[in-house]
């Protein structure tokens, strides 16, 4: 390799160290979660190889319930990448974390050097992947691979490549390295071929069946490497066999029927389809085969936009942050005629061997498998579903670039131009890393394009509850709160009426103080799941809290919310005495509605005899009725219970003296003035014995 040629090298990996360098201070992130921190397969270590390559990935992390994503997930490779970092660096971290999804293992895990050593190794992967991508392009195109490195097509595609901020999800979350080993094994294979028909040595048939082995087992989209390679060696500027197509695709062939077999076995079919009936799963649930094609062209326009100006970027596209269409829709009519336009350019170029046309035929080959128009993604769109395919638009990009440069830019204007365009990407990609810093971070970032998603509402939403618990600043509290409430009001607007929403709202109008709220919500899900168990516990914290502040209320006079929160925590409670004898109070002692106050006061006292209060209230409303032998019946009982409360002392010297039982009342008046003296109370006895 010449000093120019390992110049450009260098350069990759200067390039991508300088984008992606601070992704070495962030932590987890999204699906880190469910295939590290929380995967008993990876907490397993390595026990848990096995199940990594036998089961779905996510089985570790849903247990039972491993196939709830739509599609499946059947991705060992990566997974098992994260075993051995997992077993190689993760020091203690194996004698304290705990299996079963521990909430305590992500402050575990971030705490570690393990985040930093692997965002590292994600880097590493990357820089590989831009040098084979390098040599697979300085193979396929080596007419335009100039000397000087801002006219090579090779070098300026996968500098652009590198840069594009489209990427950094799959480089800056952990979990997204599924799609770099995908290409880079893909792009192996392919690299492997093209030596195999320069050197007819058969080694580099095995070894591009060992890398496409590699890639479909990193992720099942390297299939569509299965028509990349053939399309590639036609384009290779190489002496070729007929032959040689067919023995370059047999083993890779080979690769992938083995994968397809091992995932049909891990996830108990071809296709897994659970869940199809849930748009979170599925958004296009319910919905006609029309509205589905015509809502997907859609996307494939704002894929298109991303590609050329990259802003803004989110993680979330999950519904309603897309709306659904029809085939009136201008933009989709414009997609369609793009989309024939550009097959049509593709198929000219293929007999001159044009660039252009190996960019669009590769775009839309490793496009198909994610582009929803051939199988049910999921979700809408992601920006990392054109991870591989954007290698198409930046090879077009080099392409016009490299022909002005030749013909009407001078080298400074030349290298001026990639500068500006590399600063643009490299400086967005630079910034968009730090959104995943964390879940918090990047939820509540995202949360600021993607509002209409309710997905993506919830997890902000439940983000800044975290941050409210975590606050101590009382006017931080306050905001986040704030914050909290509006997103996951919002979810509950969009359609995210499941039980996290209502638990993440019923949580939310606890602290705020609203009750009446908190409890509606925390019903809704008892409505679908009345053996909820963590709900019920809920729920009588609500209610628990509830009756002290009912009584608060009461001594306020604060009488219609104190009925309508009392009335609220009789529905959960029917049989609570405490909530009983509040009622019983309200009705009586700030309503003067006896009748309605002793029907409730009576209910208390027959559920619990032993309610000294109800008992006490209960004799003070049969006393305001004129009945007054029930009256010090009810009190002597409260008496017997809290004999030293100077309260039910007092009580009960009134209704003595009521009925006339003037020697009882002086006697039970004065006891209460031994128990609490007050000035009132020595009038009042002054008073009866003079």
């Amino acid at each position: 390799m010449n000093t120019k040629r390992l110049f450009r090298y260098v350069a990759l990996a200067v390039a991508t160290l300088l984008a992606y360098g601070n992704t070495l201070t962030l932590k987890y992130a999204s699906d880190d979660r469910m295939l590290i921190l929380e995967n008993d397969y990876t907490l397993k270590g390595y026990q848990g190889i096995g199940d990594v390559f036998t089961k779905d990935s996510f089985t570790g992390y849903f247990g039972e319930d491993g196939q709830l994503v739509a599609g499946g997930r059947y991705r060992p490779v990566s997974q098992l990448t994260f075993i051995a970092e997992y077993e190689c660096f993760g020091g203690d971290l194996k004698h304290h974390v705990g299996l079963h999804r521990d909430p305590k293992n992500e402050e575990l895990f971030s705490q570690s050097a393990l985040p930093v050593i692997q965002h590292a190794i994600n880097i590493t992967w990357y820089i590989l992947l831009c040098f084979t991508l390098l040599a697979v392009l300085q193979k396929l195109f080596p007419a335009l691979d100039h000397e000087k490195w801002y006219r090579s097509l090779p070098f300026i595609a996968t500098l652009l490549f590198l840069l594009h901020p489209l990427h950094t999800e799959a480089v800056a979350n952990i979990k997204g390295r599924d799609e770099i080993l995908c290409m880079l094994g893909s792009l192996l294979s392919l690299y492997c071929s093209i030596l195999y028909i320069e050197k007819k040595k058969w080694w580099w048939l095995l070894l591009a069946f060992l890398a496409m082995c590699f890639a479909v087992f990193s992720k099942e989209n390297a299939i569509t490497f299965l028509a990349v390679i053939p399309l590639a060696l036609y384009f290779l500027p190489a002496e070729k066999r007929p032959a040689d197509y067919v023995l370059t695709l047999v083993l890779p062939l080979l690769a992938a029927g083995l994968f397809l077999a091992a995932r049909t076995h891990a996830l108990g079919g071809f296709m897994n389809t659970a869940g199809n009936d849930n748009i979170l799963n599925n958004p296009f649930a319910g919905q006609s085969k029309g509205t589905e094609i015509a809502t997907t062209l859609f996307t494939w326009a704002i894929y298109f936009r991303l590609m050329l100006f990259p802003h803004p970027l989110t993680h979330d596209y999950y519904p309603n942050q897309i709306d659904l269409t029809g085939f009136a829709n201008p933009i989709v009519i414009l997609v369609i005629l793009a989309v024939i336009g550009l097959l049509w350019l593709a198929i000219r170029g293929l007999k001159e061997k044009s660039p252009v046309s190996f960019a669009i035929l590769f775009f839309f080959i490793t496009f198909s498998i994610t582009s929803n128009l051939l199988f049910n993604v999921g979700t809408f769109m992601n920006e990392r579903f054109v991870f591989a395919p954007l290698l198409g638009f930046v090879l077009i990009l080099a392409f016009l670039i490299q022909k002005l440069a030749s013909k009407q830019l001078s080298s400074r204007w030349t290298v001026t131009l990639l500068a500006v365009i590399g600063l643009l990407y490299g400086g967005k990609t630079f910034a968009r890393n730090f959104a995943w810093k964390d879940d918090i971070t990047l939820f509540t970032t995202d949360v600021q394009v993607s509002n209409k998603s309710q997905k993506c509402c919830l997890s902000a939403g439940g983000s800044y509850m975290k941050l409210y618990l975590r606050e101590t600043k009382p006017r931080k509290k306050s905001e986040y709160l704030r914050l909290a409430e509006k997103y996951l009001t919002l979810a509950l607007k969009l359609g995210r009426s499941d039980s996290d929403t209502y638990s993440l709202l019923g949580q939310l109008y606890f602290y705020k103080g609203d009750y009446i709220a908190a409890a509606q919500c925390y019903r809704a899900i008892l409505n679908s799941n009345p053996t909820d168990e963590e709900t019920l516990r809920n729920l009588a914290a609500v209610g628990n809290s509830s009756i002290i502040r009912i009584g608060q209320l009461i001594e306020d006079n604060q009488v219609d919310e104190a009925l309508k929160l009392a009335q609220s925590t009789l529905k959960d409670q029917p049989n609570s005495p405490d909530v009983l004898n509040l009622m019983g109070r309200i009705y009586g002692e700030k309503l003067g509605q006896l009748d309605q106050s002793i029907q409730y006061l009576e209910q208390a006292v027959t559920l619990n005899p032993d309610h000294a209060s109800a008992q006490e209230n209960l004799g003070i409303a049969y006393a305001m009725s004129g009945r007054y032998n029930d009256a010090i019946r009810c009190l002597e009982h409260a008496l017997e219970i809290e004999p030293t409360n100077a309260r039910i002392m007092d009580n009960l010297a009134n209704v003595y003296h009521s009925a006339g039982k003037n020697k009882e009342s002086i006697a039970m008046l004065t006891q209460a003035i031994q128990a609490e003296p007050t000035e009132a109370r020595q009038q009042k006895l002054d008073s009866w014995t003079h």
